[in-house]
């Protein structure tokens, strides 16, 4: 967990230059790039898989990640619908828990030669300082949200992508939660029952969202878009009140989430 000078910065850029996709060297640290297909088929929406399931493979190994990315293994593909695409999820980690990483089915980056990525990914993400002081924080307020026992209740919530300008608005919901499951999501700005609800989570779950984000290292996460510096703020139940998560790709991924009302059975 340790916040690089810039001097080390300095050591850093000149490796991640004269090395390219190998092993990054940093004094008694080294760092490797690892990758996964992620599927992607042309034309086709459904079936890709995402930087944060590829991700969490490597996060409950207790591997630390340094820097998450989209990007393409530099091979010529058809452009036809249906043909393969050659996009990768792209990680960062300690050289030491290669094996590991190779034992999940990962490879390393360096065998991919023409790998298309953004190569200073590492130097945009957040500090370890804030990153595990925001996860601290999570962690903290989960206990207190987890303390209320309540497996039934209701909260407002709404999700905007400040990186997404042609993307529509996402409507306000009412959410109502039995038996920890989400059971309705009223939409309050069209005043209707939504039949689609696989997009919206339970506090909970948007506990593990939060936290697993924070573990793949975004560029920015703080309190809002026009505020990323400022900390996230939270209820006094423990459920996050207002958080912002901008994990750096070129898709609608600078997320504000806001929640609001929560409302607990009476004991």
């Amino acid at each position: 967990m340790k916040q690089y000078s810039a001097v080390t910065l300095g050591i850093i850029f000149f490796c991640l230059s004269a090395c390219d996709n190998d092993i990054i060297d940093l004094k008694d640290e080294r760092h490797v790039r690892v990758y996964q297909d992620d599927k992607a088929i042309a034309c086709q929406d459904t079936g890709q898989i995402s930087l944060a399931t590829h991700g969490k493979l490597l996060v409950d190994k207790n591997i630390e990640i340094h820097c998450s990315q989209k990007g393409h293994d530099g091979m010529n593909y058809t452009e036809s619908c249906g043909s393969e695409t050659g996009s990768i999820n792209i990680f960062t980690i300690h050289a030491k828990d290669l094996h590991t990483a190779e034992s999940l089915g990962f490879s390393q980056l360096s065998d991919l030669p023409d790998a298309q990525l953004d190569k200073q990914c590492e130097f945009k993400v957040i500090s370890d300082v804030r990153k595990y002081g925001l996860i601290n924080q999570l962690r903290d307020q989960y206990a207190t949200w987890k303390a209320k026992k309540a497996p039934d209740y209701q909260f407002e919530f709404n999700m905007n992508f400040s990186d997404c300008p042609s993307f529509a608005p996402t409507p306000n919901v009412k959410i109502t939660v039995s038996n920890n499951a989400i059971d309705t999501v009223y939409d309050l700005d069209n005043e209707t029952f939504l039949t689609n609800i696989n997009h919206y989570m339970t506090i909970d779950e948007l506990f593990k969202t939060l936290h697993l984000q924070l573990e793949l290292t975004p560029i920015e996460a703080g309190l809002h878009a026009n505020t990323p510096k400022l900390a996230p703020v939270f209820h006094n139940l423990g459920a996050p009140k207002q958080y912002f998560i901008d994990s750096g790709g070129k898709d609608c991924d600078a997320v504000n989430y806001a929640i609001s009302h929560i409302i607990l059975p009476e004991n």
